[in-house]
């Protein structure tokens, strides 16, 4: 049986609580005064950030999914018969996406696809499952990136672009990092040292939420014409920031830019699969003959779900949602 959310809800704050202090101490610099507006830095991404046709959609019979939207769906405590699974391929890449999506879910099927497909193809290379929730177990929450495996989870209607452009910055983080995070390693830190200020508040939480601001900065400088010089009044000063996004555009190159003609280079590493294991939703889906030969995930002594790999085992990292605007 499905625990409910009431009875998990204090093991997800902790969880919640446990990842952030994972993450580091909160910074010291001052802010940027104006900060950036990522809201209307979202609305300024709209028109050059555009997602490609997407050349198949195609909705997985009832019954099977990828093992971590079912130890996802779990976790949050919803129950994984209510998970619909889509196989998207866009005509910048061949092999295809699987995005798991809660039937109760206010994003629709369209703005999930839309919103991914707007990323830029070098970004989509890093990111394995999308994964769309009604909400999340811990309230408040607006968004959830599991680093470690390459999966991104978003709550309610969560659609704004600088929004899923930080999530996936947390996942550059960790592939970018050696053996752990690159907002961890010495040519970060020295990119911060060398500037005066953070570019908004929510940087101030620690490095690794200060280096995917930073990844958003980088995108909009390279996409979005006339770059951060072009943001009107009142205009943040850039310059008390460049280090650190000057460090981000070089680290990234042309993964955080819409170049012409760009494909796909999906790369499976240890970390990042093209999808996770296929396991049958439940007793109930086998019974009914849904997915005979896929296995039925058992939950082990620690707690996981076999067949989870343990980045994906890792709390992740939480995104408020009293910072991202709610789009329609």
């Amino acid at each position: 049986m499905t625990p409910s959310k009431s009875q998990l809800l204090t093991s997800a704050t902790a969880a919640l609580l446990a990842s952030q202090g994972a993450l580091g101490q909160q910074l010291t610099k001052p802010i940027l005064n104006p900060e950036y507006d990522l809201g209307a830095m979202s609305q300024a991404f709209l028109p050059h950030l555009i997602a490609p046709a997407a050349t198949s959609i195609n909705k997985w019979p009832w019954g099977k999914l990828p093992a971590f939207c079912k130890s996802e769906s779990i976790h949050e405590g919803f129950s994984a018969y209510d998970m619909e699974v889509y196989e998207v391929t866009f005509a910048d890449c061949s092999q295809p996406w699987y995005m798991c999506r809660h039937n109760g879910s206010t994003m629709s099927v369209g703005g999930m696809i839309n919103a991914f497909g707007s990323l830029p193809v070098g970004t989509r290379d890093f990111i394995r499952h999308i994964v769309v929730f009604p909400d999340f177990m811990t309230p408040g929450v607006a968004a959830h990136a599991k680093s470690g495996s390459g999966d991104l989870m978003f709550g309610h209607n969560y659609l704004d672009t600088s929004l899923w452009i930080h999530e996936s910055g947390h996942i550059f983080d960790r592939q970018h990092g050696g053996n752990g995070d690159y907002s961890a390693t010495s040519a970060w830190l020295n990119a911060y040292n060398s500037d005066s200020h953070l570019p908004t508040g929510y940087a101030n939480t620690n490095q690794a939420e200060n280096f995917a601001e930073h990844v958003i900065l980088a995108t909009y400088d390279n996409v979005v014409p006339g770059g951060l010089a072009g943001i009107p009044a009142p205009t943040p000063n850039r310059q008390a920031v460049q280090n650190q996004y000057t460090n981000v555009k070089n680290l990234l190159g042309n993964k955080i830019r819409k170049v012409t003609g760009a494909t796909c280079n999906r790369q499976p590493t240890p970390l990042i699969g093209i999808t996770s294991p296929v396991v049958c939703m439940g007793p109930d889906a086998l019974a009914q003959g849904a997915c005979v030969g896929t296995p039925n995930m058992k939950r082990d002594e620690n707690g996981h779900d076999a067949l989870i790999a343990a980045a994906e085992k890792e709390p992740g990292i939480y995104e408020p949602a009293s910072r991202w605007t709610e789009s329609a």
